[in-house]
């Protein structure tokens, strides 16, 4: 399924089953997002010469990486590609809120005041070109398969649709979802203004780093309807247009919203 196919479903299900009233008006949201969707595509295509699944063909005729050197079988080189690039991606997430240079840019995601489907697609173009550079490096130093590469971006897309999305699940479902994948109710915590909750579940698919590293929240201490989205000093539609979310990088300094979270764990 495409990302577009993916989107509509989304935004379906999303105006079926809403989990939170919209605080800001949708369509100008929906414009932002799309045109940010449109600059991120294009400027990683026009610096870096090759795609992901064309650089996982090149090292694997190379046998560049761990994974060729290690010879494993196939079936196991797909499902630890899998689960390595979706590791690599919550390091990376971790970086964007700890370092400040990173997160000068990945505060435009953040910034939204309501969490939909449509957030999936709202990053800078300059985070798109790091995270891209990123994962093109993690590919060459492991050696990850290109049939991983591609059920890797799949699902991706696809789940990330999903905890972005705006959907009311019931409680018993969420529960079950998050043994899995990352559900809308616990990545929604992540868009959190309140800086403690916003540094917790970061996760893109598999809900397991956020448990292993001890960065599991179940609830926001509010609840998930009083929750406020967005960041702490963003908080009004005015600061967020799109030309303003494109020099936000370059504005005065933000700190970054990193530092360790606590180590103790939320029960769930």
């Amino acid at each position: 399924m495409s990302l577009q196919a993916g989107l509509l479903v989304a935004v379906a299900l999303e105006s079926l089953f809403p989990r939170r009233p919209f605080s800001t008006p949708g369509l100008a949201r929906w414009g932002q997002n799309l045109t940010l969707l449109m600059l991120g595509s294009l400027l990683p295509r026009l610096c870096i010469p090759l795609g992901t699944v064309s650089l996982a063909l090149l090292a694997r005729q190379n046998h560049w990486g761990l994974f060729h050197l290690a010879a494993l079988p196939y079936p196991a080189s797909l499902l630890i590609g899998v689960v390595a690039l979706d590791g690599s991606l919550y390091a990376l997430h971790r970086l964007f809120h700890v370092i400040p240079l990173l997160w000068r840019f990945h505060q435009v995601h953040h910034s939204d005041l309501d969490v939909d489907c449509s957030t999936t697609i709202r990053h800078h173009p300059g985070e798109e070109l790091i995270a891209q550079a990123f994962l093109l490096c993690v590919i060459v130093a492991l050696g990850v398969e290109p049939s991983a590469v591609s059920l890797w971006l799949a699902i991706q897309i696809m789940v990330d649709i999903l905890n972005h999305s705006n959907l009311a699940l019931p409680e018993p479902v969420d529960r079950q979802l998050r043994w899995l994948l990352v559900s809308p109710d616990m990545h929604r915590i992540h868009h959190s203004a309140n800086a403690t909750e916003s540094n917790r579940n970061f996760g893109n698919v598999l809900p397991w780093w956020d448990h292993l590293f001890s960065t599991y929240l179940r609830a926001p201490e509010g609840g998930q309807i009083q929750m406020n989205l967005g960041l702490a000093h963003l908080q009004s539609s005015a600061e967020l247009s799109l030309g303003k979310l494109l020099l936000l990088p370059f504005s005065a300094p933000v700190a970054a919203q990193g530092g360790e979270p606590s180590r103790q764990r939320i029960a769930g």
